[in-house]
Formats: C-alpha cells, sequence, structure tokens
C-alpha cells in the first residue's frame, strides 16, 4: 500500500501543521480513491520520471525528498532517471536558502508551522552527505559538507545546546525552540561529532515533563519512539556528563524502561501501537530499538547502569516468536525481527 502510504503521510502534515482546509480536504478524498488504484501502489515502489524521486503520491517537496533518501543511498550507478529533484538544494546558495525559509518560520502570517519540513530535510541531506558513500548516483557540490556544518553551528542555541524551530512573531521578533526530537536528528545524523553535549543531556532533563517536540513525552505520557531518541542522546553525552547528571540520567532511563515493561510491552511478545505509531510494524521497531539501546537484552549495551535484568532472555524470545507468528510481510516488521533475531 505503498501509495496510499505516501498520500496519508502528506494528509498527515496538512492536518497537523497547515491551515490549508480545501487542499488537505482534496488530499483525503484522494486517499480514499486510492485503496482501489492496484497499478499507482505497485508503481509507488519504482523511481519517477518526473523528477527521479521515489515519492509517487506525494505533492509536497520536502516529503518526496525525505522518501526517497533511502534510494538514493542505495544507488550504486547511474539510476534509471536524473534525480532533478536533488537540484534544489546543490549548492551552498541553495542549501542555505532552503533551510533557512524553514527554519525561521513566520507561520501567523503563512498558516504554516514548518517544524517538520525542517527537521527531516536537514536529516535527509545530512544522511545523503555524510553517510552515503560516493556513487555515480548524482554529483554533490564539493562545498555542501562544509556549508551544512556551518548552518549547524550558527542554528545550534549556546545556552542550551539544542536545536529547533525559529518562530517569528507578529512584531519581527523571533523565538528560538529548543527541541528535543531535532535534536536527536542532528546528533544522530551527524554520528555524535557536535558541540556542547553536557548542556544538551542537562536540558533534555529539565524537559523530562515537557511534551514532544520540546520534551521527552507525547500526550503527557512516554513513548517508545522518543524513548529511544532521548537515550541515544544520552549515551552520546554520557562521556562529558559529570557524576550528578549522570545519576539523573540513570533515574529518567529507569522510568522509562518501567514504563515500556510495564504499560507498551504486551504479555504475548507484542508492542501496543500507540498515537505516534503509524503500524503495528512501527510500534515494534521502536519497542525493540529502545530496549536495545538500554541494554536491556545485551549488558555490552548498558552505559548507564550495571544492573542485571533477568526477564531480558524471556521477553526477547516471546517478541521473536510473536513477529515470526504475525508474519514478515510487512517491511518495518521483517526490520524489527531482523534487528531482535541478531540478538540471539
Amino acid at each position: 500500500m505503498h501509495y496510499s502510504m505516501h498520500i496519508y503521510r502528506e494528509v498527515r502534515w496538512l492536518l497537523n501543521f497547515t491551515s490549508d482546509i480545501a487542499t488537505t480536504n482534496a488530499r483525503v478524498s484522494a486517499l480514499r480513491q486510492s485503496l482501489t488504484q492496484t497499478e499507482e501502489q505497485k508503481l509507488a515502489r519504482e523511481q519517477q520520471f518526473s523528477d527521479g524521486s521515489w515519492g509517487l503520491g506525494i505533492n509536497a517537496w520536502y516529503l518526496r525528498f525525505y522518501y526517497s533518501v533511502d534510494d538514493v543511498q542505495k544507488c550504486l550507478s547511474a539510476p534509471r532517471y536524473p534525480l532533478t529533484f536533488l537540484d534544489r538544494i546543490n549548492s551552498p546558495e541553495k542549501l542555505v536558502s532552503q533551510l533557512d525559509s524553514d527554519l525561521f518560520d513566520d507561520f501567523t502570517k503563512t498558516g504554516v508551522f514548518n517544524r517538520e519540513e525542517l527537521d527531516e530535510t536537514f536529516s535527509g541531506v545530512t544522511r545523503l552527505l555524510f553517510q552515503t558513500r560516493p556513487t555515480g548516483c548524482y554529483a554533490f557540490h564539493p562545498q555542501l559538507k562544509d556549508t551544512l556544518r556551518a548552518f549547524v553551528d550558527r542554528w545550534q542555541n549556546p545556552v542550551t545546546g539544542c536545536w529547533g524551530q525559529w518562530l517569528v512573531d507578529r512584531q519581527g521578533s523571533v523565538w528560538k525552540m529548543d527541541d528535543m526530537g531535532m535534536t536527536f536528528h542532528v546528533i544522530s545524523d551527524l554520528k555524535g561529532e557536535v558541540q556542547h553535549k553536557d548542556k544538551i543531556a542537562r536540558r533534555l532533563l529539565q524537559l523530562d515533563r515537557v511534551n514532544f517536540p520540546a520534551g521527552i513525552l507525547f500526550d503527557g505520557h512516554y513513548e517508545n519512539h522518543l524513548n529511544w531518541d532521548a537515550v541515544k542522546i544520552f549515551r552520546s553525552a554520557w562521556p562529558n556528563l559529570d557524576d550528578d547528571t549522570r545519576q539523573r540520567v540513570r533515574g529518567e532511563i529507569s522510568g522509562m524502561l518501567k514504563w515500556c515493561l510495564t504499560k507498551s510491552y504486551q504479555p504475548d511478545g507484542s508492542f501496543e501501537v500507540s498515537d505516534l505509531d503509524d503500524t503495528q510494524g512501527d510500534a515494534f521497531r521502536y519497542g525493540i530499538w529502545f530496549l536495545q539501546e538500554t541494554g536491556y537484552f545485551q549488558r555490552k549495551d548498558r552505559f548507564w547502569t550495571d544492573q542485571d535484568f533477568p526477564d531480558s532472555k524471556a521477553v526477547h524470545d516471546q517478541i521473536e516468536a510473536k513477529l515470526r507468528s504475525i508474519g514478515l510481510s510487512d517491511p518495518a516488521l521483517k526490520e524489527a525481527y531482523e534487528t531482535v533475531h541478531a540478538m540471539d
């Protein structure tokens, strides 16, 4: 159902981040119609002639870009169609212009909140420039890496160490938001090679009762997806933390782990599908990734504690068995199974 999922993803963005009711209603109608369009479902996996992307069904450029990054990374030679959708960011000037247009958000005038566009555009660009081996797939401008690094340094809040949306109010003043989700993507996509990680960890602890995107919680409660993000931030910052901050981090991760095992994890080996999960596969992936990141399954990953988890083997085996019983036709379920099976 790739075609329908592409349209659904755009509908979700329109509903949550824009005030464009007419376009939203039109896309909802397109989503309804797509459920019977079997040919389009097949074609949505293929590269598109129009701009070389893999985003059939998506109109917004940043979403076509984001959903094409994995396919671009897999290119070993020239693709079937030129990747012209990447031309939009392929110079220092174009890249900065695109990122700044997302960063400075004058939403009271535009009616659009650019938070998701900034987050996913930045993450996609970073993955292509820093995590993709050079191939004959596309010739990126040689100065893009340095340009992106300079943007990251300018963007970072020197007081808290975090990154986030810069909101422009009606008087033209700029308010710099700390955003845990964006901060995670910057740290993760740049492999931890950022400044002020001790400040970031302390700020994250201050925001532990604040809702996403600024803080860790989602609608007042934990979520495996966001907990996984937070633990990865804490892991990256751990060598830079003093004893007091480390103790507070231990308490935070311990609370997340207790929630995961008592609220999210189910007796049959599954994870409850939450409001933040798109699919059952997402619920499994983020639950497994969180438990893996905390070191619950394997002692070697337990950076924050020397505690034993005697039930971890039984939980691991139950999750693996449940995934086998469901079947692995969905890519997210297959990825979840491969992750947990690799720990055997």
